[in-house]
């Protein structure tokens, strides 16, 4: 294909600019909507919600900084026999009912930023054994994983559990862990009042869940008018504009403190990516277009040649032919929005297992900057201890910390803050029992983002008789 000159490209991006704006327009008309009470505002003080975030002034902001903070990155060697794997944990495929996404395309995204394991939990079917038919084994260097988002879990059984869809979510974990799989606890929104023994762990970021509570963003995803006139922000920022909805998961993190106090849980994050936000318009029968959300459903049907000067349909177009797409949650932006990075000396499934097990983990808003390197430790007695190692409380026992960013560092014990200091490195001494864990916040566009979350260390009294169960 012979590359578009600088004057090709200006006459393209007018006549799609024009095309936007009378598609905007046509739809504004069908639908009975005004523009201005769905497209992002421009005002200053608008909220700082996710549709506040949506416009071009406060994207580019976001966009400098990430820039910058990717200037000022250093990479660390980590030390010890432990290499990291960046894992997407809650990946749904085409097996499930509301994606279309091939493993083709998957792993491709999961190559492009930086992923090792995808860990997929699609929605169970009669037609399909998600364990046997599920995707795994090693596909262009990335571990796939096949596993189900059911009864409130994510579940990663080491076999068929085929037959047991009816068993209570208690019952159901307890198969699958009683067959060496891993379950965690999945939308604690959901479920902040559920306690089931057993569980490997438990979400501690969901985007889901982060993007349920954007009420504007959702009422407007909802509008076609809407993604076609954000759909121009999508593609100049699709990584800032995906992300928009990143909050601090506070409530899930006061929970996730709760659990681990009755017991250690593994702390995940969960990308629950689907690819199933955009809008479609291709060629209909009878000289329509047809105007359809991401899975093909269909919303409106328009006159073609309401569209002809400015959305030309080709002289051979076949009925179907896409016209028009705009996709604003691709897996590539999904993926690198956040992952769980997990500490293994190989990539197989028995080490994603131990590490899964042990807590070995911590979680990383990648989207801002590259995590890789993040190290934290326990050292007592000469020795060194991983995250979510249980340990004696002892007059030398710390926490020592590095990352490729300075930034915030937050002591978290018991759900409390402790302490905080920044920089690029941290040390704390630990002086009494408690679950220690630590948040690092980097500042992106002049505001305070979550970036790095930890799993715990278990610090108890010595001879204490009280050591929590695993």
């Amino acid at each position: 294909m012979t590359p578009l000159n600088s004057s090709h490209r200006n006459w393209l991006t007018w006549h799609l600019s024009r095309a936007l704006a009378l598609v905007v327009a046509i739809l504004s008309t069908v639908l009975h909507v005004d523009a201005q009470d769905v497209l992002p505002p421009s005002r200053p003080g608008a909220a700082d919600d996710a549709f506040g975030r949506l416009t071009a002034e406060r994207l580019e902001a976001v966009h400098q900084s990430l820039v910058m903070l990717k200037s000022q990155r250093r990479d660390l060697v980590r030390p010890g026999p432990l290499r990291e794997y960046r894992a997407n944990l809650h990946v749904h495929s085409g097996l499930s009912h509301d994606s279309r996404g091939t493993i083709d395309e998957i792993v491709a995204a999961a190559k492009t930023v930086g992923t090792h394991v995808l860990m997929f939990t699609e929605h169970p079917a009669e037609h399909y054994d998600f364990y046997r038919d599920g995707h795994q084994g090693v596909q262009d260097g990335v571990l796939l994983v096949p596993g189900a988002e059911t009864k409130g879990l994510l579940a990663f059984p080491r076999e068929s559990v085929r037959g047991h869809e009816s068993a209570p979510a208690q019952d159901f974990s307890d198969l699958v862990r009683g067959r060496e799989g891993l379950t965690f606890l999945s939308h604690l929104e959901e479920r902040m009042d559920w306690e089931l023994r057993g569980l490997t762990g438990v979400e501690i970021y969901n985007t889901h869940a982060d993007f349920k509570d954007e009420k504007r963003l959702a009422a407007s995803l909802r509008n076609p008018l809407w993604l076609v006139g954000a759909s121009d922000l999508f593609r100049r920022y699709p990584q800032e504009a995906f992300s928009a909805l990143h909050d601090y998961p506070a409530a899930y993190l006061r929970r996730y403190d709760e659990l681990c106090q009755r017991t250690p849980h593994t702390g995940i994050s969960a990308n629950d990516a689907h690819q199933n936000v955009g809008l479609i318009i291709r060629l209909a029968e009878g000289g329509k277009v047809r105007v359809e959300d991401a899975l093909g459903a269909k919303l409106l049907e328009l006159d073609a040649s309401v569209l002809a000067a400015l959305l030309p349909v080709p002289k051979n177009a076949k009925v179907g032919t896409v016209l028009f797409r705009a996709r604003l949650d691709p897996y590539e932006c999904s993926l690198r929005h956040v992952g769980t990075h997990l500490l293994m000396k190989e990539l197989t499934t028995d080490a994603v297992w131990d590490a899964l097990n042990s807590g070995r983990a911590f979680v990383a808003f990648d989207w801002i900057a590259d995590s890789t390197g993040f190290d934290l430790a326990a050292e007592t007695a000469g020795k060194r201890y991983e995250m979510g190692s249980r340990l004696d409380l002892a007059a030398d026992l710390r926490l020592a910390g590095r990352a490729p960013l300075a930034g915030q560092w937050k002591l978290i014990r018991n759900g409390n803050l402790l302490a905080e200091a920044g920089g690029s490195a941290y040390e704390a001494r630990l002086t009494e029992p408690g679950n220690y864990r630590i948040e690092l916040w980097l500042e992106v566009a002049e505001q305070p983002r979550i970036w790095i979350l930890s799993n715990p260390f278990y610090v108890e009294a010595r001879g204490s008789k009280s050591r929590l169960p695993r």
